[in-house]
């Protein structure tokens, strides 16, 4: 399947400005992958999506996060991923949630495909989260978590397994 800009259109239904950010930032990936410095062409555009993303909507998501195709972006004010954090195919992530390091130099986290964040969700330091996890609202993250997973609570623990087969 070739990606394309519009690869999270269908993960933001009737969300225009998760739509618009999706886009955006896949339009700046593209830039960004031009070779032998040619991206410095596409500039104006990065610096407006520094400008209308990060600073007026208040979506920190930088275009050279590695991100899988999917990814859903419910309200998204306050959100707020780490440049090195890796975030897997059809995840959703709601408003206020952080993704990044838990000390300067740490490393990122991983997210696996298919994890869901609830709002104002914390998930900090080299840690990994396993495929169709959910996250839950208010969680603080600082552990490893298991596919097919809920974690709540500060600090999160995860409270449920295996119900992967039970989500669309």
């Amino acid at each position: 399947m070739t990606r394309t800009i519009f690869q999270d259109w269908s993960a933001n239904p009737g969300n225009p400005k998760g739509r618009f950010v999706m886009v955006f930032f896949r339009v700046c990936q593209f830039i960004r992958s031009w070779p032998c410095g040619l991206w410095l062409l596409g500039a104006p555009v990065l610096a407006a999506y520094v400008l209308l993303v990060h600073w007026l909507m208040g979506i920190e998501l930088d275009y050279r996060t590695e991100v899988g195709p999917g990814l859903g972006l419910f309200h998204g004010v306050g959100l707020v991923v780490h440049a090195q954090a890796k975030i897997g195919a059809g995840c959703l992530l709601r408003h206020g949630v952080t993704i990044g390091e838990r000390r300067t130099g740490e490393g990122a986290p991983i997210l696996g495909n298919r994890v869901e964040t609830g709002a104002n969700a914390v998930i900090l330091g080299a840690i990994e989260i396993g495929d169709d996890a959910i996250i839950g609202a208010g969680a603080v993250v600082l552990e490893n978590i298991s596919p097919a997973s809920i974690a709540v609570g500060n600090p999160a623990r995860e409270i449920r397994r295996s119900f992967a087969a039970t989500r669309g």
